[in-house]
């Protein structure tokens, strides 16, 4: 029963991988198993078998319309949206494992909104079709749908499942270092979605990001927190942080005398993630920031770091989503 309210109440979380455009120490956290081990899946039970491939319908918010396709073309487009397709094969197999768990879960347990999924990052996650792919990747779309097609038919029909229900397989594009537990994000605890180490995320060149405000700005981003706000005089140690977790995710701040979470801020004023210290003077205030993105689940950059170290797939999937199975659905 806890395991069904978990999914029941993340069914509706935003599965927002920031879209990816960035480039992105040896002594990265281990993870389970040996490179050169073959995967292992667990066989879920047979079902009868069909002569169609099975469908999902998409809504894509910007020709506001439904439009049915098949999984296996969902997942082809779900990744090309959320992950630069330079990054190494195995991360994108992962990537491709996760897009398909999630777009599983929603077509099972149901979207509020318009069919089994949306294409809008703040919502679900990102699709973009063959003409999109051609447009974004340009001369390379031969090279990179093949390494997609291929990528994505290594792993079709596999999905990330913890106690049999399938999973709520957040990612993003950089963690701090350390990946952030779903409870300090979302507020409620989910067992898969805990802290763990992410080193080789400091290699990347979107690591840090920085964002220096004089007083018409911030008060403008202070609006959104506080429509009633009035313009402060002086804006030093106006932000003061309060409460932060082990991975650096700012949990409590006081902006103004007012108290509010560190994903509250970032939404506010914009950051890259809600792993961010402040300095300030009566004048300006700056933010320095570490990661892209909430920081719950799988680091796409530490994907493709471990891949490129030798790890498998199913080694990534298994470090950022610990005591998962890798199942084969039957659809």
């Amino acid at each position: 029963m806890k395991n069904y309210l978990f999914l029941i109440i993340f069914s509706a979380i935003i599965m927002i991988c920031v879209p990816l455009a960035m480039t992105e120490t040896k002594n990265e956290a281990p993870i389970e198993g040996q490179a050169t081990q073959a995967p292992t899946v667990t066989e879920s039970p047979t079902s009868p078998e069909t002569t169609e491939p099975e469908t999902i319908s998409v809504f894509l918010t910007a020709q506001q319309e439904t439009v049915d396709m098949t999984l296996f073309e969902y997942v082809c487009g779900s990744v090309a949206a959320e992950m630069p397709l330079a990054y190494d094969e195995e991360a994108i197999k992962a990537q491709a494992i996760a897009c398909y768990t999630n777009a599983l879960r929603l077509k099972k347990y149901g979207n509020e909104g318009n069919g089994d999924i949306s294409d809008n990052t703040a919502v679900h996650q990102g699709y973009i079709d063959e003409n999109g792919r051609r447009e974004k990747w340009g001369a390379d779309f031969e090279k990179y749908e093949k390494k997609l097609q291929d990528a994505v038919k290594a792993v079709e029909g596999l999905a990330i499942t913890y106690d049999g229900k399938l999973c709520v397989a957040a990612f993003y594009a950089i963690s701090s270092g350390q990946t952030e537990t779903a409870e300090n994000i979302w507020g409620t605890a989910v067992p898969y979605l805990t802290s763990v180490e992410s080193a080789g995320d400091r290699t990347s060149s979107g690591y840090a990001s920085s964002l220096t405000l004089n007083t018409d700005d911030f008060f403008t981003c202070l609006k959104k927190l506080d429509p009633s706000a009035t313009k402060p005089s002086t804006l030093a140690d106006i932000i003061k942080i309060t409460s932060a977790s082990p991975s650096g995710t700012v949990l409590k701040a006081t902006v103004n005398g007012k108290e509010y979470s560190g994903e509250e801020i970032r939404s506010a004023f914009g950051l890259r993630s809600p792993v961010f210290t402040v300095k300030s003077d009566e004048d300006t205030l700056t933010f320095s920031v570490s990661g892209y993105g909430h920081g719950v689940g799988m680091s796409q950059f530490g994907a493709d770091y471990y891949a490129k170290e030798g790890y498998t797939y199913e080694q990534i999937i298994k470090h950022y989503y610990p005591g998962v199975e890798i199942t084969a659905i039957d659809t």
